[in-house]
């Protein structure tokens, strides 16, 4: 089951994953990085641009250096939104 990280802290289980689910969720086009592991971040491509709040739960699981994940995520596995 694939897991909402909302840039607040909060988490919620959801099996929506569909493209139109995660669009919803993220609140706009979708970008996937991954995270290793077969797991992926999926997040708002154009999240920096509008400003939205950094999430610090998916930017420690990114665990990259050089960036940063902002606005609500869902994570999954790639089984999940194939």
């Amino acid at each position: 089951m694939a897991t909402i990280i909302r840039a607040d802290g909060t988490r919620a289980e959801t099996s929506a994953v569909s493209l139109k689910d995660l669009q919803t969720v993220v609140g706009g086009y979708i970008e996937i990085v991954s995270i290793g592991g077969g797991g992926y971040i999926v997040l708002d491509e154009e999240g920096k641009l509008k400003n939205k709040p950094l999430n610090v739960i998916a930017t420690e699981l990114y665990n990259n250096q050089n960036d940063v994940i902002v606005g609500d995520v869902v994570v999954c596995s790639q089984a999940e939104i194939d």
